[in-house]
């Protein structure tokens, strides 16, 4: 008999009003336009520095924040936003969100599977050694543990690859 001891949470929530996402992704081409890249895990694409969360649009900030409490039933506190702006070849590389309990994703455009869950290499007996892929659209916001790996792959595409991720804490 197997057990899953441990399942991981991923929620996936779809149907942010278009006005707001159309709102925020010209937010997205603006600050690209006018603030340097930060590029922390971005790799030949555009990501801002990090925002805090009283610059963040106001009726965005009342849809996400609806969107998580909703599903975890506690208080939270988004603790910093920022932008990523991947054209044709950019990826993200690896990577987890240390000092949160969340980590979200806001998509402005498609995807077409590229956001990527990493297995834990600590586990040698599965029938799954490979990641995981999510499928994503625009307007459709996904969050999950903040020390989950994850990484996005290279924008095949001709058409840039858009998008707003949040680091947040849950209230105890």
């Amino acid at each position: 008999m197997k057990h899953e001891i441990f399942p991981t949470p991923v929620w996936h929530i779809k149907g942010a009003p278009q006005q707001l996402i159309d709102e925020l992704l010209h937010g997205a081409e603006i600050c690209k336009n006018t603030v340097e890249t930060n590029a922390r895990s971005n790799e030949g694409g555009y990501q801002s520095p990090t925002f805090d969360w009283d610059q963040f649009h106001p009726e965005g900030k009342k849809y996400i924040e609806d969107m998580v409490r909703g599903e975890i039933k506690k208080d939270i506190e988004v603790r910093s936003w920022w932008y990523n702006i991947n054209p044709t070849g950019a990826w993200n590389t690896p990577h987890s969100h240390p000092g949160s309990d969340l980590a979200a994703v806001l998509y402005l455009t498609d995807t077409n599977g590229e956001f990527v869950f990493l297995p834990n290499t600590s586990r040698t007996i599965d029938d799954n050694r490979g990641y995981q892929s999510m499928k994503t659209m625009k307007g459709e916001l996904i969050f999950f543990p903040s020390d989950m790996m994850h990484m996005v792959l290279p924008n095949l595409t001709e058409k840039d690859r858009i998008c707003i991720s949040m680091n947040i804490v849950v209230a105890v």
